[in-house]
């Protein structure tokens, strides 16, 4: 008599549906409705939700265009909710490039999403103070810089500075 061999288990740690990654996108910009007036919101969640639901179709993209050009629409002022848009529109750039290399069914070990985490931070701290910069430069230094070219030239060359610090930081921790 043949015994049937035991089912192989396997242990992951701790995951998630990667189902999650795409309906974090979808809400991510469903949040953007504090953020944008409202054409342009429903406009980006009906493209999150197509970008989530056909990866290949890169309407996240599009919803991050969207979501963009009506912060552009405004003039920049200091009261937050650029910052709030950068965040979003950069996490939902990593979710839909996670979307887009990862099957909609199955699970992933939350330490995958680990390195692109990082990344994530890196370059939000950077383009955060950017914004900050781009920002003080618009509303407090318009008669010191030559035109907005010039205060978006100086606020680039401050965050380059400040990648490059960090780039070196970063590698010789390793």
């Amino acid at each position: 008599m043949m015994r049937q061999a035991d089912p192989v288990q396997l242990e992951a740690g701790r995951t998630i549906p990667l189902v999650v990654l795409r309906v974090a996108g979808v809400v991510l910009a469903a949040a953007s409705f504090m953020l944008i007036p409202l054409p342009y919101a429903i406009v980006a969640v009906c493209l999150a939700l197509v970008g989530a639901l056909l990866p290949a179709s890169l309407m996240t993209w599009g919803a991050i265009v969207v979501m963009t050009l009506s912060l552009l629409a405004h003039p920049l002022a200091l009261d937050g909710r650029a910052h709030a848009l950068l965040l979003a529109v950069h996490l939902l750039h990593v979710l839909g490039g996670l979307a887009l290399a990862l099957p909609a069914l199955g699970r992933l070990q939350l330490r995958a999403l680990v390195g692109p985490g990082r990344r994530w931070l890196l370059l939000q701290l950077t383009a955060q103070a950017l914004l900050l910069l781009a920002e003080l430069a618009a509303t407090h230094l318009p008669r010191l810089v030559p035109g907005p070219a010039g205060a978006v030239v100086i606020a680039s060359a401050l965050c380059v500075i400040a990648m490059v610090i960090l780039a070196r930081v970063l590698t010789s921790r390793r």
